[in-house]
């Protein structure tokens, strides 16, 4: 199946799915998340990012959210680039939609290569806003990454884990602590020298505000492209 195919027929699936406002969240359920970012090269040193994200929940029967981010970011040498952005993220599920607005700052660092792997860590602070909630909420975000290539070829095998922390308690919305954890594992193709592909099965363990736990399982498919 080709990507433009594939996009055609996510499209579709989000314009038919039904929108019923009683699928629950909690305990175990299956989600397709499906992303793409676009990296700008603006300058030697300077960046632009620009992602959009649609997701589907309820055995991918719903649609569950839309995140846009943008962000600017600063090559600062080789290894380390300093990332500030905005992020939209729009919850379809419910009488009418849900808006979060977050702004996020980011440290993306590339690691020694361990092997034939190699390895980054991301971290990443938000602070996120929501009508429902009583003030801001303010959440870290911590992702180690791993990539090894198959061969010679295009083809490389791909792991991460990320966690995430809430540093606040928020009236009305997320509660102080633990929040999430994300565990990916897939296969990464390079199409050409400014695309990639990326897809595989994550593994997402939430803690609600409710208190209830909910673990997702999931198809995730990532295209990157480089400008």
């Amino acid at each position: 199946m080709s990507l433009r195919t594939l996009a055609v027929l996510v499209a579709v699936w989000a314009t038919l799915a039904p929108r019923s406002a009683q699928a629950q969240l909690a305990g175990t359920d299956t989600h397709l998340w499906v992303q793409a970012v676009a990296t700008v090269r603006l300058s030697d040193n300077w960046r632009l990012h620009l992602e959009e994200q649609p997701r589907w929940f309820n055995d991918i029967s719903e649609p569950f959210q839309v995140l846009t981010r943008t962000a600017a970011g600063r090559r600062i040498n080789g290894r380390l680039t300093l990332w500030a952005g905005h992020a939209w993220i729009a919850k379809p599920p419910g009488p009418g939609v849900t808006h979060e607005q977050r702004l996020w700052q980011q440290a993306s660092v590339t690691l020694p290569v361990a092997g034939h792997w190699a390895t980054s860590l991301r971290v990443r602070q938000e602070q996120r806003w929501q009508a429902n909630w009583a003030n801001s909420s303010h959440r870290t975000r911590v992702m180690v990454r791993a990539q090894r290539p198959v061969r010679t070829g295009p083809w490389s095998v791909v792991g991460w884990d990320e966690l995430m922390v809430n540093l606040d308690d928020t009236p009305k919305g997320p509660p102080q602590g633990f929040d999430q954890n994300r565990v990916f594992g897939g296969v990464n193709r390079r199409l050409s020298k400014q695309a990639t592909v990326e897809a595989g099965y994550m593994w997402v363990a939430q803690h609600l505000p409710s208190g209830q736990r909910a673990d997702m399982h999931l198809p995730f498919v990532s295209l990157g492209l480089t400008f």
